[in-house]
């Protein structure tokens, strides 16, 4: 019986999760020669680079009409049944939208997927605002097991430090065994200790 492990995105709109997770599972194919498809549950650009995933062996799916944390888990969890059937991949990635509360997902598809694995973006420039604004972005941080600081690129020293240790300082306190990385999906930098950490 194959095995199907489950990687869960969050993160808010502009984050760069779209970006990421292209770059992911590309590497995930490519380097430790795994099977992915790829769930959407948000207005990202999964479409668009349809080419580039098909490139790659990889089938991409949108889940519509509501959030995967409420709305529509069953639809969620036929989405799964349906990509185990008919493909047998050995890693599904969800894409969740913006708002998506983490613990609601895992409890829906935890008995479908034999490993899960949660990741929260977090955007340098927009950390504070966001923290300041929505609660859910307290709960992506909560519940994640790698919180990505993502487009470093764009950072520079100062800005870095003040969030790197912001972040930190939240996560000590609501989440202290979740792992801190610093990425640039668009520049493809950061990201081998996230594969590394997926693929054990």
């Amino acid at each position: 019986m194959f095995e199907t492990n489950f990687v869960i995105v969050t993160g808010f709109l502009g984050t760069g999760k779209t970006t990421f997770i292209i770059e992911l599972a590309k590497r995930l194919t490519e380097e430790k020669d795994k099977k992915i498809n790829i769930l959407v549950n948000d207005f990202g650009q999964i479409a668009i680079d349809g080419e580039t995933l098909n490139d790659f062996g990889m089938e991409a799916k949108r889940i519509t009409k509501g959030c995967v944390c409420c709305e529509v888990k069953q639809d969620l969890v036929a989405q799964i049944r349906d990509l185990k059937k008919n493909f047998e991949p050995d890693i599904i990635i969800l894409e969740t939208s913006g708002v998506a509360s983490l613990l609601p997902i895992y409890r829906t598809v935890e008995q479908y997927v034999d490993e899960i694995e949660t990741l929260t973006l977090i955007d340098v420039s927009r950390y504070d605002k966001l923290m300041e604004k929505f609660r859910t972005v307290e709960n992506q941080l909560t519940f994640a097991d790698r919180i990505l600081i993502n487009k470093i690129d764009l950072a520079d020293d100062e800005e870095m430090k003040k969030i790197e240790e912001k972040v930190s300082k939240f996560l000590n306190k609501e989440n202290p065994d979740g792992q801190l990385h610093k990425i640039s999906a668009r520049k493809k930098i950061g990201l081998e200790n996230v594969v590394s950490g997926i693929v054990q």
